[in-house]
């Protein structure tokens, strides 16, 4: 039987792309949607919803951060 590869997914909640809490430098801030912690002082719980947000593929997802390349070149990408 021939096995067919499925491309990943990742249910975003939102971007920022100027970031400067999150790290070093200028970053590039991702906010995953359906976050299981229930952190006493959660910063974003409107994210908490699993069956909200926006599903990406990882290739739309790195395609989304490439845009914003030459802003982050000092900081990074924050996964959050």
């Amino acid at each position: 039987m021939l096995e067919v590869e499925k491309e990943l997914t990742a249910r975003i909640h939102s971007f920022e792309s100027f970031g400067a809490l999150d790290g070093p430098g200028i970053r590039f801030v991702i906010f995953f949607q359906g976050c299981p912690l229930r952190c006493l002082y959660c910063h974003n719980p409107d994210s908490l919803c699993a069956s909200g947000g926006r599903i990406m593929s990882l290739t739309e997802l790195f395609g989304t951060v490439k845009k914003y390349r030459s802003f982050i070149t000092s900081g990074g990408v924050t996964l959050s």
